[in-house]
């Protein structure tokens, strides 16, 4: 038996839950009273939202988003640029990438971003050139439930990293991929090499 629209749209907690997503809000299992909602009734918020014109996502990680295919603003790209710099600057220490994203805890006046020119360069093309402004950052990511802050000042990862964490992995293996011939590139040089002897 099928729900009619007014009860399949009574949905628990929906005013926080939509509120919440609407201002960027990445929901995870610590978020309790707005993931609860989501997860038990993932389809009737999907279906919900998107007769409002919002696409929702659950992200295989197991948190929830609203996706804005059509905009990347400002503030998008420095958050991409401040994990992008920490997992180069993980690599280059020949840390393993993921496991210590999302475990370790950081805090923001020990971050390389300022600290290494290459990586100064980058911040300022993002907008950043003050501890203060890195630290505001971190203010905002945790807004927008990409990072917990602690106590302590230092912060960890929450699961919506992986949006930027997924991306960031992918680049390289993108980039060999577009780098190496395919196998008929690959046979057409030979042959002209052959052909040049």
């Amino acid at each position: 038996m099928t729900q009619d629209a007014d009860t399949r749209f009574d949905l628990p907690n929906l005013e926080a839950v939509f509120e919440a997503l609407r201002r960027g809000r990445h929901v995870c299992m610590t978020d309790g009273s707005l993931y609860t909602p989501l997860k038990s009734h993932t389809e009737d918020f999907t279906a919900l939202f998107a007769k409002l014109g919002f696409e929702l996502v659950h992200h295989p990680r197991d948190f929830f988003y609203f996706v804005d295919r059509s905009n990347f603003t400002d503030l998008s790209a420095r958050m991409a640029v401040f994990v992008f710099i920490l997992i180069e600057h993980l690599a280059d220490r020949g840390d393993a990438i993921e496991e210590t994203v999302m475990s370790r805890h950081f805090r923001p006046g020990d971050l390389p971003h300022l600290t290494v020119e290459r990586y100064r360069r980058l911040m300022r093309e993002a907008g950043i050139t003050e501890p203060g402004e890195v630290e505001q950052l971190v203010q905002t990511m945790e807004r927008f439930g990409f990072v917990n802050r602690l106590p302590d000042e230092s912060f960890t990862f929450r699961p919506a990293a992986y949006r930027f964490l997924d991306l960031a992995l992918e680049m390289p293996a993108a980039d060999r991929t577009a780098s190496e011939p395919s196998d008929g590139e690959s046979t057409d040089r030979d042959q002209q090499a052959v052909n040049n002897d």
